[in-house]
């Protein structure tokens, strides 16, 4: 049965209006025209919906019933377009993230706090993973944007913005003495204890291929779940911490830890991706805020 929805909006019309003349007016189109829909859609669906007669039109039995299924219809498709105008005005829907702590503390928190200020009545939802995880999460539809440590391997997703990050070697006051006023070589630092994140973050897998790259073999005696654990163990002098400047802004500017003077790494950025070319309404509000 195929029945366009116009159909439904005409019968609705004359059934409201009582006549073929009045939904004619209201819908502006002729009278003819409403009077095929309305016999289109009585031979579509095998009854009489109307009893004509010289003051109009009423209503038959089946025509009631189908009045009462048309109009609740009806109102929940306007109310669906009005929900949908909301989010596309950013008044109402959700915003769903998935990023790593990492990300999500430094650098997604700050532009959440104004977002959340500018556009209240979204809701917002993290879901927390690695980078990999997020990635995964974006390709299943469960988030709208997943904010990852690059490189990443990724297929069926698309960029959107990139912001540049800058890795260096940090270590506490006591244990940067050693390296002070002279630039030291990676094999150097090898000798040292090293504090690197897990092996299952993209963010390792990054710094053991640039040891790699010099033909450096690399054991590090501390791994971490997180960047700011890196920084609370390099700051106690236990070894050297491969950390990001930019999450590492207020424990260098106190002194906690200090930048080793070494060749730099490769550069890098985090990845901001959308699971389709354009981003949603709220994705896109988010990314206006963010530092690309």
């Amino acid at each position: 049965m195929d029945i366009k929805l116009d159909h439904y909006k005409i019968f609705y019309a004359v059934a409201t209006c009582g006549s073929f003349t009045g939904a004619a007016e209201e819908l502006f189109l002729t009278q003819s025209a409403v009077s095929q829909a309305v016999k289109s859609l009585e031979g579509s669906l095998g009854v009489r919906l109307f009893n004509r007669g010289r003051r109009g039109v009423e209503l038959t039995q089946e025509g009631e019933m189908l009045l009462k299924y048309v109009t609740e219809a009806l109102s929940l498709l306007d109310q669906a377009g009005s929900q949908l105008g909301k989010i596309r005005d950013l008044e109402g829907g959700e915003l769903r993230i998935g990023v790593g702590d990492t990300i999500a503390r430094h650098l997604l928190l700050p532009a959440l706090e104004r977002f959340s200020r500018m556009h209240p009545g979204v809701a917002i939802r993290i879901l927390n993973g690695v980078s990999s995880e997020a990635i995964e999460l974006l390709k299943s539809g469960r988030v709208d944007l997943a904010l990852v440590n690059m490189p990443i391997v990724m297929e069926g997703v698309f960029i959107v913005g990139e912001i540049p990050i800058r890795d260096c070697f940090v270590a506490g006051r006591e244990y940067a003495k050693k390296f002070r006023g002279r630039h030291v070589t990676w094999q150097e630092l090898s000798s040292h204890p090293l504090i690197l994140l897990e092996r299952k973050s993209s963010t390792r897998r990054f710094i053991d291929s640039c040891f790699a790259e010099k033909g450096i073999v690399i054991n590090p005696e501390i791994e971490l779940g997180s960047h700011d654990l890196l920084i609370d163990f390099a700051s106690a002098n236990l070894g050297i911490a491969c950390a990001v400047r930019e999450f590492s802004k207020k424990p260098l500017e106190s002194g906690k830890v200090e930048i080793i003077d070494a060749d730099p790494f490769p550069k890098r950025s985090i990845g901001i991706f959308t699971l389709r070319e354009k981003s949603t309404p709220a994705a896109a509000a988010l990314l206006s805020l963010l530092e690309l």
